[in-house]
This record gives C-alpha cells, sequence and structure tokens, in this order.
C-alpha cells in the first residue's frame, strides 16, 4: 500500500539519503576505499555496501537515516578530496507490503501478492525469517579487530548514541580474556553478525552460569550485550544460539542478559523517548517486535522509574519522623573503609533478594569488581544501611548519574578518562541512580524502608540532587513502587527480559520442532529429549585435541541423530578421520551409560555418512526391570563390528566424569597380568585386543613422531586448537590449555612460538633439532604403552564401536588407578604407524593393526579436568 509510515519497516527502508562515492580518476585503490570508509563511519549511517563493477570493487555506496547526517557524511569524504559524491533522496511517499482497511483501521501484512495477467488469485507471500536467508553469518570474535567490531556498535538508524549507554569497555575485554570474576561460573564467548560485505549488523555474547541454572531448574544459554540492526541479524543470532545450545545439552534460550539479570540488561517495552541511564537498560522499539517474532516470551516484566524535582520535597512529610526504633543503628558509607564494608553489603543483597526468580548471588569477587572506583565517586550520603543488634537489616545504595560521561567517552576509561571524571566529578551530582536497596527477610514489615528513604531523601537534597533514578523494579513489587510514588516519582522506560525453549530436535531434512524441556518437565517428555539434556554427563568423552566434535540431535521421541561439525574436524592431522570416529564411538558409549542410568537402554546402529556428516542412530527403549538399571544394556557381537563388546561392564556416570587425561610422569606401570585385566574388564569382543609395545620401539619411534606433530605439516592444525594462555577467550570451552598440557610458562611460551613461526618450524625440521627437542621433552617415567589392535582396514562403521573399545579400556584402566595419555603420535606419523603395525602383527601372528595408542600408570600428580562446551 502506499504510505509515508514506515515506523515499522526495517533501518534500511527509513533511510531518506543515499550516498555513492567513486574515484575521481582511476580505479579504486585499497587505502583509497579504506579512506572513504573511514569518513562515512560518522553518526547517522544505517548500512554500507561496496559499489561493484562485476566482482571488482568500484566505490562505496552508503544509506543515512536523515539529511543532516548524510550531508554530514558528504561534506566528510569530500575533505578526503578526488572523489566523486552522488546524492539521492528518498521520495517521502513509498511503497509497504501491507495493507489498510479503511472501516475498520486494521493494518495488515498482505498474504497473497496482486493477481497479473490471467490470474485469478495472485500467489502466497512466503517470509523468510531464517538469518540464513538473508545471507548473515555468524562469527566467533577471535582477534582485536573483532572486538573493536563488538566495541563499537553503530546506531544503525536509532538514536542509541544520545539514548543508550554504553557497556564498559574493560568490561567487555574481560569477558574476552576470561579475566573477570565471571570465569568461576562459566565462559563469555562473543559474536558478531556480518553480510557479505563483512559489515556488523549485530554482536551478542552466549554463555552460561552455573547458578542461573540452578535458580531456574533448567540448562539454560544466556544472550548478553545483544544489538542488532534488524530482525534479520537477531534471527541469525538465535538460530546460532539454538544450534551452540543443542550441542552443549542446554534447553532454554534467556536475553539479554550482561551477563546476569541482577546485574545489567532486558528489554526496553515502553518509553523509548526518555534516554537510558546507568544500569538501566535502552533499546529501540523494533526490538520488542523483533523478539518476540523470534518465538520469544517476555518474563521478569518491570519499569525504571524517575522522581524528579527533589528539592520540593518534604522528608517528614512523606516519611514521618519517628525516631528509629529501639536498638536500630544508621549506618553511612565510609570511602576510607568501603573495603570494609563491602561484605556487610554483599550480605544483606544476597539475603534480601534471594527468593526472587532473576536473582542469583553475588560473590565477593563480582561485588568487587563492579564497586571498582567507587569510592572516588561515592556520596556518603547516599549509601546507607541499618543495623539491629549488630546485624545489617536492611540497605540502599545510590550513587551519582555518570550516565553523560559515559556517553561522552563510548564506554572507554583510559587515563585521561579517568583524570578527567575524578576532575570534574561534582559536575554529575545534579541527578542520582538508585542501585538496589532491600530489607532482609526477617526485618520486612517493620517500617525499617521508611526510615532508610527519608533519610536518603534527605542526603539527596543535601548533595543538591535534582532528580533520582531507579533501576528497573518488577511489576508485582508494589511496596518498592509505593515509596516511589510518594516521592513524586513515575515510571520511565517498560521493561522486561525474554526467553524461550531450544528447538531441541528435527528431522533428517532439517525441520525442526519446539520442545520446551524445563527440568520439572523434562521427566514428561521423550526418552530422546531426557538424554540430551544430560550433556553435562555424556559431553565428557574424550576426543583428539579436545575438539569435541559430536553433534547429537532429536529425530524423534525414541532417537537421537549423532553427527559431528565440519568445522571441528582436523583434515590434516586426522585426514581418514580415524580419531573422529573414534571419539563419536566414546561418546555413543557415553550415552549408553547415561541412559541406563536414566531407566534406558540404548540401542547404537552405525550408518556413516561423511557427506552429510552422520555417524549413527541412538533408539531408545526403557529397560525391562528396575533390577537391571544399574547396568547399561547389554549388546550382542556383531560381526561388521570388530572390537564390539558383548558384555559391557556396568560403567557409572561419575566414573564418566572422575576420568581423565593425565600429562605427567607415570612412576608405577601395570604389568601384563594387569594390563589383560583392564582388557578383561574393558569386554573388548572378538578380533580385538590390548597389547603392550616395548621400549626400545617406543624410543626409536616417538621423538621421530613427536617432531612430526610439532614441525609437520600438523603443526598449523595443533596451534589453532592450543590454549596456551590464560587470557585465551576459549580457554574453558575446548582445545588444549598449558595445564591440561602439564606445562609450565616458559615451555607454554615455546609451545606457542614453535606452532605459530612457519620459518622457526622449517629450520628445526631441517636441522633434525626438533627431534631433539622432543627427546628432552618427553616424560619420564612413561609407564607402559599399550596399544588397540583390531583387523587391517576397518570400515568407518567398524571404527565406531571401536572408539566405544576404546573409552572402555580407559575407563577399566581407571577403576584399577591407572590413568592414560594417548599418544597419537605414533600413529600420525607414517613410519612410526607402520612399525608398530608391523610389530604387532609380528606379536599376534596375524595381520593387525593399531588404532590407538597410550601411556598407561600411575601419575605422579593429580589429574586435571579438562574444559566441555557442555559443561
Amino acid at each position: 500500500m502506499r504510505t509515508r509510515d514506515f515506523s515499522a519497516a526495517p533501518p534500511l527502508a527509513r533511510a531518506t539519503v543515499m550516498l555513492t562515492v567513486e574515484p575521481e580518476q582511476g580505479r579504486a585503490s585499497g587505502a583509497w576505499l579504506r579512506s572513504v570508509t573511514r569518513a562515512l563511519e560518522g553518526p547517522g549511517p544505517v548500512r554500507r555496501e561496496w559499489l561493484r563493477v562485476g566482482v571488482r570493487r568500484t566505490g562505496v555506496i552508503a544509506w543515512y537515516a536523515d539529511a543532516a547526517a548524510g550531508a554530514d557524511a558528504r561534506r566528510r569524504v569530500e575533505d578526503e578530496g578526488g572523489v566523486v559524491v552522488q546524492v539521492h533522496e528518498a521520495d517521502p511517499d513509498g511503497y509497504s507490503n501491507g495493507v489498510w482497511r479503511a472501516e475498520d483501521g486494521r493494518m495488515a501484512h498482505v498474504e497473497r501478492f496482486t493477481p497479473v495477467g490471467r490470474e485469478e488469485v495472485g500467489p502466497p507471500v512466503v517470509r523468510e525469517r531464517s538469518g540464513r536467508g538473508s545471507g548473515l553469518r555468524v562469527e566467533p570474535v577471535r582477534t582485536r579487530a573483532d572486538l573493536r567490531d563488538v566495541l563499537r556498535v553503530p546506531p544503525w538508524g536509532t538514536r542509541r548514541e544520545t539514548h543508550g549507554v554504553p557497556l564498559w569497555h574493560s568490561t567487555v575485554r574481560s569477558w574476552w580474556t576470561g579475566s573477570g570474576p565471571h570465569h568461576a561460573h562459566g565462559a563469555v564467548q562473543l559474536y558478531v553478525v556480518r553480510d557479505p560485505w563483512g559489515i556488523v549488523h549485530g554482536r551478542t555474547t552466549l554463555h552460561t552460569d552455573d547458578r542461573m541454572d540452578h535458580k531456574l531448574g533448567e540448562r539454560t544459554l544466556l544472550m548478553g550485550a545483544t544489538e542488532f540492526a534488524g530482525e534479520a541479524a537477531l534471527v541469525a543470532m538465535v538460530e546460532y544460539a539454538e544450534a551452540l545450545a543443542r550441542q552443549r545439552g542446554r534447553t532454554r534460550l534467556l536475553g539479554p542478559v550482561s551477563l546476569l539479570p541482577n546485574q545489567v540488561g532486558g528489554v526496553v517495552t515502553s518509553g523509548w523517548e526518555e534516554p537510558g541511564f546507568l544500569d538501566g537498560p535502552w533499546s529501540p522499539p523494533h526490538y520488542v517486535r523483533d523478539w518476540e517474532a523470534a518465538g520469544f516470551e517476555r518474563v521478569w516484566t518491570g519499569s525504571t522509574w524517575i522522581c524528579p524535582d527533589l528539592g520540593s520535597l518534604d522528608p517528614t512529610a512523606l516519611f514521618g519522623d519517628d525516631p528509629l526504633p529501639e536498638g536500630v543503628v544508621l549506618r553511612h558509607a565510609d570511602r576510607r573503609r568501603l573495603d570494609e564494608q563491602l561484605p556487610v553489603l554483599r550480605q544483606m543483597l544476597n539475603a534480601s533478594f534471594a527468593e526472587l526468580g532473576y536473582f542469583t548471588r553475588i560473590e565477593a569477587d563480582e561485588l568487587a569488581a563492579a564497586t571498582d572506583g567507587l569510592a572516588h565517586l561515592l556520596d556518603e550520603r547516599l549509601l546507607l544501611w541499618l543495623e539491629r543488634g549488630g546485624e545489617p537489616v536492611a540497605f540502599v545504595l545510590v550513587v551519582p548519574d555518570l550516565t553523560d560521561f559515559v556517553r561522552s567517552t563510548g564506554g572507554r576509561l583510559g587515563p585521561v578518562d579517568t583524570v578527567r571524571l575524578l576532575a570534574s566529578r561534582r559536575r554529575y551530582r545534579r541527578e542520582a541512580v538508585l542501585i538496589i536497596k532491600g530489607t532482609v527477610p526477617g526485618a520486612r514489615g517493620q517500617g525499617l524502608m521508611r526510615h532508610l528513604s527519608r533519610e536518603l531523601l534527605q542526603g539527596l537534597q543535601a548533595g543538591g540532587y535534582d532528580a533520582l533514578r531507579v533501576t528497573f523494579v518488577e511489576d508485582d513489587n508494589t511496596g518498592s513502587q509505593a515509596q516511589f510514588v510518594a516521592m513524586g516519582g513515575r515510571p520511565l522506560h517498560g521493561t522486561c527480559f525474554y526467553t524461550r525453549a531450544v528447538h531441541v530436535g528435527g528431522t533428517p531434512s532439517g525441520d525442526q520442532r519446539t520442545v520446551a524441556a524445563p527440568t520439572s518437565a523434562v521427566k514428561e517428555r521423550g526418552p530422546a529429549v531426557r538424554l540430551l539434556a544430560r550433556a553435562h554427563d555424556w559431553g565428557r568423552a574424550p576426543s583428539a585435541h579436545n575438539t569435541q566434535p559430536w553433534d547429537v540431535r532429536v529425530l524423534d521421541e525414541d532417537r537421537l541423530l549423532l553427527g559431528w561439525h565440519a568445522d571441528r574436524e582436523l583434515p590434516v592431522a586426522d585426514a581418514g578421520r580415524r580419531d573422529l570416529l573414534l571419539s563419536l564411538g566414546a561418546l555413543a558409549l557415553s550415552l549408553e551409560v547415561v541412559a541406563a542410568d536414566l531407566g534406558l537402554e540404548a540401542d547404537v546402529t552405525w550408518g556413516v555418512d561423511v557427506d552429510a556428516r552422520r555417524a549413527a542412530v541412538v533408539t531408545l527403549r526403557a529397560l525391562p526391570g528396575p533390577e537391571t538399571r544399574s547396568q547399561p544394556p547389554q549388546r550382542r557381537p556383531s560381526p561388521a563390528a570388530a572390537g564390539a563388546r558383548q558384555a559391557p561392564p556396568p560403567w557409572s556416570v561419575a566414573e564418566l566424569h572422575a576420568r581423565a587425561t593425565v600429562r605427567t610422569a607415570y612412576p608405577q606401570r601395570p604389568n601384563p597380568c594387569q594390563v589383560a585385566e583392564i582388557a578383561r574388564t574393558a569386554g573388548l569382543g572378538e578380533g580385538c585386543g590390548l597389547l603392550e609395545l616395548p621400549d626400545d620401539l617406543v624410543d626409536e619411534l616417538l621423538p621421530r613422531a613427536t617432531a612430526h606433530t610439532l614441525t609437520g605439516p600438523a603443526a598449523s592444525e595443533l596451534a589453532q586448537w592450543l590454549r596456551l594462555s590464560p587470557r585465551h577467550p576459549r580457554r574453558d570451552l575446548d582445545g588444549l590449555s598449558a595445564t591440561a598440557l602439564g606445562l609450565s610458562a616458559a615451555e607454554a611460551r615455546g609451545l606457542a612460538l614453535l606452532t605459530s613461526a612457519g620459518p622457526l618450524r622449517r629450520a628445526l625440521e631441517t636441522s633434525r633439532l626438533d627431534r631433539w627437542v622432543a627427546r628432552t621433552s618427553a616424560l619420564r617415567p612413561r609407564g607402559a604403552v599399550l596399544a588397540l589392535w583390531a583387523a587391517p582396514g576397518l570400515t568407518p562403521d567398524e571404527l565406531g564401536p571401536l572408539g566405544g573399545s576404546l573409552l572402555a579400556c580407559w575407563l577399566a584402566g581407571e577403576r584399577g588407578g591407572w590413568s592414560a595419555h594417548p599418544l597419537s603420535e605414533l600413529l600420525d606419523e607414517p613410519h612410526a604407524a607402520a612399525a608398530v603395525d608391523a610389530h604387532v602383527t609380528g606379536e599376534l601372528g596375524h595381520p593387525a593393526a593399531v588404532y590407538a595408542v597410550w601411556r598407561c600408570g600411575r601419575p605422579d600428580a593429580l589429574p586435571y579436568r579438562s574444559p566441555r562446551l557442555t559443561d
């Protein structure tokens, strides 16, 4: 329909000016394109694209929300010189894909196109809500350049620059490096959404917190610091988040929270014309529509408040002038003793809000980080609490409103900004922000908060504050609202958070069905959903380089599909997918163990399809009786699967969690009888077994094989999975950390240099110094080196079950006190692999191949539990 109202249209449709910029002479060089792009990045751009002739970039196109922003951009570009700028202004009238009915005022999208030609009825309108259909891609933040894109969120045609409040850059960097207090409760990953030209359309964090899982009774993936240009960007992020949630065994999405609901977050549902403020949310109007169009529901609805004209109020008239109850003492903050007083505040804070659905316990290091530098800015009249008999019972925390300063710096707080803030802090004493207030449960209903409110209002008036803003208060908290109403307050912004269940399954064609699976309802769901929700248990399966390549999805109520992610393969080191299929087999055994813990029998049917990245189907059924629930299901030997276990022992979930790779010296080694006991306990079937390799053979082969890993073709691939720095953003998710490898700080730096510097690797390889490095770094005493053998040339469908046998051997060793450390390098280096196979064949007297090699012994150090995506 013809209209002038495009407020509900995507940002690009609301642009009023389009600029095309081309070089005045010659071609557009890379340096020219970069300079023009920087000039166009000022305030107000809605979108930017390359102007192309074929695939060659010939200029830049940029759209702006208003004429003033377009004129400013044109002036900046022309100042660069050597450009030709064309200005295209949008006509105020246009057409939208909607319909308007004058008789009832209804407006809606058209459901069918207008018929043309001989058509009697137009074709239906198909609207693509998928982020895949928009050409947008979600990428993890890997480099500092990516991090800068996260920190510099463009306004995308909204009033974010004047109404939003940027996050502190130092806070976001601590998320990325894993150096903040959140580290103890779950890792934080940062992501950006880009279009095919690399332009950022959104950002988010995807993170977990064990306290929120406990609070909600459900394993939840949290979305934080979520900003986006339009619905397509949000949908792309949600689809990515769902895929990650399924991989980690998470059944619900919640957001936006930065990093928890009781810290910062939420979406503004009304009052968009009012600017946001410190510790409060602000978001443009289309966020509500976009979150709800993506299937999210509102939760924890509330409002922020403002109490204006504080100087006209009479504190005693509002809150009375009666003295404090007997035994109750008023306390004020003291800048010099703030470190001593923070534990008192935290004690009251956790006790006062423990029963709220969104509140999670605040730890000491979190409160210290949140109040870092507060002593320099604190107004001692505005942090108050009451004590009765020496015990704190009620409190209120109000701080000067630094919103204008934070906006002026864009969230930066460098040395110059810090000096400027300290020098001008009195300028920010006109308005204040009430961060939090509360009363401990045993002291409620006694009027204590009324006394604090009176003292607070008097302190605000004495400090010359004109207005008090209040962070979000839930709608059903009428007690807090009544005090703000008494102070002449009114709601400022409507707020809420959003949640939805994860689409936990899909048909092989990719069609998905929504399954809401909170813990309280998991038992009412099918066996597949119940088992999928236990990802924190079966996700402890081992994998090469800790890549965790598996992808487990629900096919239907009783079946799971076991596949893998292409980006978690090792195409150089594991070109034949031996390690990949062994890890999937280990995962299949872990699924069986957890299924038995749920009272289910799991039947794994292998059918590896490399092109589709599918490995097996796990069919679940109830065990016949309670007496069998402590044992994993019995599996008949399959002639197609060498290594299939006939009667697997009753492994427990606790044993899955206790198993760990121990990369340290092994002073004690198992004797041949104990090795045979490991094989017997593992229940190895016909056609496979364990054999100890002689020390002299290992001494001969291992240095060359280790050198091949460090300097050979797979070294660069290994570097991608090393997390050697404590500040690596993925250290607590996957890969190999220095702690996991048992390396000192100096050894970790050396390994990082070796795997990242190609010339150094080539020099070491040419001089054969790499073998000397490998020999001197070998762990001694080594323990026994065991090999799992089976028939040569196993097919992919046979390698999978052998992976279950491998994990069974490691679990059997752990049960006897013997740890394991894989030596896959002996099979990755062709000469060593051939020598090992030849030795085993000679010892057995028939053809055999080795599929796994590991050190076995009792370690001289405690095991390290490697991280998992499903933790």
